[in-house]
């Protein structure tokens, strides 16, 4: 496996705006503008790489429950665990403080790092304006009057840096235009030649798994398990092992889609309405949106993103059917809905694992599921329970 570092983090990136609550790209705005700032401080591509990737990253932390110093402090606990420059969870940790004020860590100026400094600035200026639509002609004079307001809580080189950004006819323009900040991350992207292998990429798959199924305490651990699940039933039959690799990521990864559903949906105690199934049957939608943004994910993209779909095209998103589904993907089909069962739900209590197989086989029966392979995972994933039960008791 090897999956280019910008990326992996952009596509993860773009995950994490897709859990914002006022727009869909917060983190990739604030991540171009402190990079713009970087190059118009004169400073160099390590501290503008690790000021974009930490901007890219920077509400990491962010839940609807946290407070700034939390999300603040989780991003950071967060970023510490991955492959990553020391400097970047250091930016995260100190993002939310300005000058002149004293929040979250009450640093006085000097101490407050420059990529945090930046990020800070570039952080404020999106919720300010960043929001859809928000290009019009009193842009200019209220860009201006905002900055005369807020001036003192920024540091000096950095609202300098930006004033002079401002001056050039092509800023704002450039600010509301996807395709202009696509090409300057892609311009990032020319000067980062670094690739992630393997187990690298897990760090940040099991990171952004964390981030899922710590959105319902139903769901905990949901996604860890259908990833050792999944690699298991590919590595008794045979799949080499890059296939294992890639297979455990998508498991780990496949409802990353989950971050664009409202979080009350997952705590409804009974049965849900039209538009609330609607909202969670999009999940896989968004989750192949996700996934496909990253490059060297084309195969896990498609384990990932049909784990609904089924055989006799009943499954959703895409409702494709046999035809369209390889194993590898009915695999984590058939191993989400096992670890759906045997979990407790807000609606119902967990399944045994007996039970739970009675009803895949029911499914194969009406040709959901291929009726050899669901044989197959039953007695595969047997022998793995009996030996992780066996394993916990002799510790």
């Amino acid at each position: 496996m090897k999956v280019r570092r910008h990326s992996l983090i952009s596509g993860l990136s773009y995950a994490l705006d897709m859990a914002g609550k006022n727009k869909s790209s917060h983190s990739e705005n604030t991540a171009c503008l402190s990079a713009l700032i970087c190059e118009e401080m004169g400073l160099d591509e390590e501290m503008t790489l690790d000021t974009f990737y930490a901007a890219l990253l920077h509400d990491i932390g962010a839940s609807d429950e946290s407070t700034l110093y939390e999300h603040c402090e989780i991003g950071a606990f967060m970023l510490r665990k991955l492959p990553l420059s020391t400097e970047i969870p250091k930016f995260v940790l100190y993002h939310h403080e300005y000058f002149g004020r004293y929040d979250p860590y009450r640093l006085s100026d000097r101490y407050i790092p420059k990529g945090a400094r930046i990020i800070c600035f570039a952080s404020e200026f999106d919720d300010a304006f960043g929001k859809p639509g928000g290009f019009n002609g009193k842009l200019f004079s209220e860009i201006i009057n905002w900055l005369e307001m807020n001036r003192k809580f920024f540091a000096d080189e950095v609202v300098s840096a930006f004033e002079r950004l401002l001056d050039g006819e092509c800023f704002l323009p450039d600010y509301f235009n996807r395709e202009a900040k696509r090409a300057l991350s892609e311009k990032i992207a020319a000067y980062d030649e670094v690739c992630f292998g393997f187990e690298q990429t897990k760090k940040f798959a099991l990171c952004f798994a964390g981030i899922i199924d710590r959105r319902s305490p139903f769901t905990f651990n949901h996604s860890t398990g259908i990833a050792k699940l999944a690699k298991t039933a590919v590595t008794f039959l045979g799949y080499e092992t890059e296939i294992q690799d890639k297979i455990y990521i998508a498991g780990l990864l496949h409802d990353i889609g989950k971050l664009r559903v409202p979080t009350e949906i997952f705590f409804k105690d009974g049965e849900l309405s039209p538009k609330e199934r609607f909202e969670i049957n999009k999940h896989p939608y968004y989750t192949r949106k996700i996934l496909e943004q990253i490059e060297g994910f084309e195969e896990i993209t498609e384990y990932a993103s049909n784990h609904h779909e089924r055989l006799d095209g009943t499954g959703y998103p895409y409702r494709i059917g046999s035809a369209q589904i390889r194993e590898l993907e009915m695999i984590m089909a058939i191993c989400d809905v096992n670890q759906a069962l045997i979990e407790e739900r807000p609606y119902r209590t967990s399944m045994s694992s007996e039970k739970a197989w009675r009803l895949i086989y029911e499914m194969a029966e009406k040709e959901r599921f291929d009726r050899i392979l669901v044989k197959k995972l039953n007695y595969i994933l047997e022998i793995y329970s009996k030996r992780r039960r066996r394993t916990a008791a002799a510790h």
